[in-house]
């Protein structure tokens, strides 16, 4: 069965691309899996200043997640939720390739008026295994 892979980090454009995600999965009865991530810096400094705020930020992308399920139960769609840490953009295209996706449905959170589509989204978009859909 087709997947759609969704990155959520509870921002307007990620809740977005959920509604999206579950649409094409409404439409195309393909399975949605959804993948939050919890950002580490590379620097072993900064995780130490990192590891204060994990807690919350846990709870707060375990929440997301869960909201995420609910939303696509309500709507006849069976969600598998996924909590990663790493790189968001790495991560992201990582779990594309370990599900077997056939499309990345992520927010963009680029002003209309700036150029490129952000930072995550443009590395998802350059190095994905698959379609990339962004949702504004």
């Amino acid at each position: 069965m087709p997947k759609i892979l969704v990155a959520l980090d509870g921002s307007p454009a990620s809740e977005k691309a959920l509604e999206t995600a579950v649409k094409l999965a409404q439409q195309n009865g393909r399975r949605v899996t959804a993948v939050t991530v919890l950002e580490r810096p590379g620097d072993p400094h900064l995780n130490q200043l990192a590891a204060n705020v994990t807690p919350q930020a846990r709870q707060r992308l375990e929440e997301i997640l869960q909201a995420a399920v609910n939303f696509a139960r309500s709507r006849g769609v069976a969600l598998t939720p996924i909590f990663r840490e790493g790189h968001a953009a790495a991560t992201i295209v990582a779990c594309a390739e370990q599900e077997g996706a056939e499309i990345v449905v992520l927010g963009s959170n680029s002003a209309p008026d700036q150029p490129g589509l952000g930072g995550t989204a443009d590395q998802v978009s350059s190095h994905s295994p698959c379609t990339v859909m962004l949702v504004r």
